[in-house]
């Protein structure tokens, strides 16, 4: 790994950071950390595209990034509205 690129993202509540990295070989691997606001218990969840899945952009592996950032934010708020903690 080389340079990497670290963009805050607010969606949604949540923060997302965009961390793509570059291979040595070349390319840009996409790469996002979503931290969970306090209201939702915190946390973070680390989303990576495998190795594989190499960009020749740092600007399109931090587009898939932002992408696969909002995915998880937005599939998350929906299991939380159709499945409710009781208790």
């Amino acid at each position: 790994m080389q340079e990497s690129s670290a963009d805050k993202i607010h969606y949604k509540d949540y923060v997302i950071w965009i961390r793509s990295y570059e291979m040595k070989a070349g390319g840009w691997v996409p790469k996002a950390l979503v931290v969970v606001p306090e209201a939702e218990g915190n946390g973070q969840h680390e989303l990576q595209y495998p190795a594989e899945a190499v960009r020749a952009l740092r600007e399109e592996a931090d587009a898939e990034a932002l992408a696969l950032g909002k995915q998880w934010v937005d599939e998350r708020l929906a299991r939380e509205r159709h499945d409710p903690v009781i208790g």
